[in-house]
């Protein structure tokens, strides 16, 4: 594969999706996070961005959706380079959360005019195919994580509830799930930078808020913890935490949506998000540790082979975007 045929990836931040994603294409990764001020790391990101596709001049250029603004000015770029445009949406590259016309105004006008968009789930590649666009499914590829050496055993059971205070993300809930939990060995950790919620720890002794974790200790813990838990409120949205607890092999707790009941529905414990339901899937998933932990194990086996085909395709749809045939088919959906 020459310079230019290999696929550019830009991100204007860093993502456990994209550097999956990244691996398994073979793409070049452009990884741009400047510091400063926001108007500061706009105007050092588009000198960095500019500076890779003039370097470069790749073909297919993939960029990360979030940012909706790196998604506007490779547009602008397109037709001085001469690339094809992808977009990796994320779930907000695809649909606001809660009312923001404008916004989704935004993002619409942008998925219909790149050339292709990658989507995690059928429920986000319909809708754009409803407006026009063209999407390609492909959840994320399991991460490829080191397991650091297993924490001393606790006479607590403990889930971790991957968190990042968000509003689709009923904490709350679960904290309340763990109040009368905790009385009989679970503890509740939760990772993610629980200030901005505004949370006052004083108020859930039960709860252990681990904050904002370093990329190491956030694996550490994943792998000392014996159950992982990631909930929302949003259809549509494949959460990156059960991706991450599968990659390690733990049992996992998810909400009960569609999306995540239709891909990950093999190697969980649904629950419906509230309290006494959280409970009752806690309970049930430390009486099944032993068959979950092979279901997951199969689960993992199956989405690597899956995976693998979905990537052979993708680089298909590549290869006729690159070179459309005489005949003008080279975009087809």
């Amino acid at each position: 594969m020459s310079a230019s045929a290999r696929p550019l990836w830009i991100d204007w931040g860093r993502h456990m999706r994209t550097h999956s994603m990244v691996r398994q294409l073979g793409a070049e990764l452009v990884e741009v996070r400047p510091a400063g001020g926001r108007l500061v790391r706009y105007a050092r990101s588009l000198t960095q961005t500019v500076r890779a596709l003039h370097h470069r001049r790749p073909e297919i250029v993939i960029a990360t959706n979030p940012s909706i603004v790196l998604g506007y000015a490779l547009l602008l770029l397109r037709p001085f380079y001469g690339f094809k445009l992808v977009s990796d949406a994320h779930y907000v590259g695809v649909q606001t959360i809660g009312k923001q016309p404008a916004m989704q105004w935004l993002l619409d006008r942008h998925n219909c005019a790149v050339d292709l968009v990658i989507v995690t789930n059928e429920g986000h590649a319909k809708y754009l195919e409803d407006m026009g666009a063209r999407a390609f499914i492909c959840p994320d590829p399991l991460p490829a994580l080191d397991v650091p050496a297993r924490l001393p055993a606790s006479q607590e059971k403990s889930v971790l509830l991957i968190c990042s205070f968000d509003d689709d993300e009923p904490f709350l809930t679960a904290f309340d799930a763990f109040k009368d939990l905790h009385a009989h060995g679970y503890r509740l950790w939760v990772s993610g930078n629980y200030k901005r919620a505004g949370i006052d720890v004083a108020q859930f002794p039960w709860v252990r808020f681990l904050g904002f974790l370093s990329e190491e200790d956030y694996r550490q813990t994943l792998a000392s913890c014996d159950v992982v838990m990631d909930l929302t409120t949003l259809e549509n949205c494949l959460v990156c935490g059960a991706y991450e607890a599968i990659a390690m092999g733990k049992p996992l707790i998810l909400s009960d949506t569609r999306a995540l009941r239709a891909y990950f529905g093999s190697a969980s414990v649904l629950t419906a998000n509230t309290p006494d339901a959280i409970a009752a899937s806690v309970r049930e998933t430390f009486e099944r540790l032993g068959p979950l932990g092979t279901q997951v194990r199969d689960w993992a086996t199956l989405s690597r082979a899956d995976m693998n085909e979905r990537i052979r395709q993708l680089h298909r749809r590549f290869d006729k975007l690159a070179r459309p045939d005489p005949a003008g088919h080279g975009q087809a959906a």
